[in-house]
């Protein structure tokens, strides 16, 4: 039977690529998309979002969600309290960024879904027969809405597989991962709900990431969608080197790592439960994720903690799911 799930994207490069694996592998039942600000401004993380169901031929409902924070917002200044990076930036007159606004895909012939994903997800989980696995990928503001607004939804959840956090290993500040960043009292939320949850981290994602030889091997495929993935993922690993935010030529899809977990969990080869919290001060800790590692420490509020995966069996799914995209050409 095909595992039920709901993706939450903020479509970004990696976002669109752990798309293409959750449709094209038959591995899952999609019973929704829902999109959020994130990557980047809501506007450009939809339509992204719909030009990637467009190229792989899907009818899965996409719904629009939250456009900005629970309460980032109303913080003027915080930002000025740490050291954020950009991901973005230029060179000789062009627009360099790991996240590119807009895909160049055909626009999209099809519209999102006239219901907003907060009300959705939670009327689909209210009225769902069996429990569904949440993955989201992107800032946790749409499920800690729902969360907040139905905790009864709960009930249906059967786990949480959320890319975010860093332990050892951050991005967008020194403390910090960028979707717990992006809204770290909604990671709070969730973090705290007490619901089964394996958090995909930073830690686990640079220890599998990929480098040109992976690009090589997805325009092997060839294919609209593996050509596109090879595109995305080739332009990460150019832009984070240009931008000066990595040391080496490669480039981590943290995004496919959360979903290709929920199909084969053992991808995923050290996984530790901890007690754990989201800073959601305004200093330079600001969305940091904290492991307590004391012998003290609660072992009532668990989370399941990914450190490592393996590389090798993450690219080999991700490969065979490129490979069966229906039919050739758009």
């Amino acid at each position: 039977m095909k595992k039920r799930v709901i993706l939450d994207v903020d479509t970004g490069s990696d976002d669109a690529v752990a798309i293409m694996y959750a449709i094209l592998s038959g591995e899952f039942d999609v019973k929704g998309i829902m999109v959020s600000f994130g990557n980047q401004a809501l506007g450009y993380t939809l339509l992204n979002t719909l030009k990637i169901r467009e190229l792989l031929k899907s009818e899965v409902k996409i719904y629009k969600g939250a456009a900005g924070p629970l309460v980032a917002d109303l913080m003027p200044g915080f930002k000025e309290n740490t050291k954020v990076i950009s991901l973005e930036g230029g060179r000789d007159g062009r627009e360099i960024a790991i996240h590119e606004k807009i895909f160049e895909l055909p626009d999209p012939r099809k519209r999102e879904e006239p219901v907003s994903a907060v009300p959705w997800l939670i009327k689909t989980l209210t009225e769902a027969e069996e429990p569904v696995t949440l993955i989201p990928v992107g800032p946790l503001t749409n499920l800690a809405l729902a969360l907040k607004a139905e905790p009864r939804i709960g009930e249906k959840i059967e786990e949480i597989v959320c890319m975010g956090g860093g332990v050892f290993v951050n991005n967008i500040t020194p403390c910090a991962e960028i979707n717990f960043y992006n809204d770290p009292e909604a990671a709070k939320i969730v973090l705290h709900s007490e619901l089964p949850i394996r958090l995909i981290t930073l830690d686990a994602t640079h220890n599998s990431w990929f480098g040109y030889e992976e690009v090589e091997k997805m325009k092997k495929i060839g294919n609209p969608a593996a050509d596109f993935a090879a595109y995305l993922l080739k332009n990460r690993i150019d832009a984070a080197n240009a931008l000066g935010v990595r040391q080496v030529k490669k480039s981590a899809l943290h995004d496919v790592l959360a979903v290709a977990a929920v199909s084969h969990p053992e991808v995923i080869t050290r996984m530790e439960a901890q007690d754990c919290d989201i800073d959601v001060g305004t200093g330079y800790a600001r969305g940091g994720l904290f492991v307590d590692r004391r012998p003290s420490a609660e072992k009532g509020r668990l989370v399941q903690i990914a450190y490592e995966a393996d590389k090798e069996m993450l690219c080999g799914l991700l490969l065979e799911a490129l490979g069966k995209y229906p039919g050739e050409g758009l």
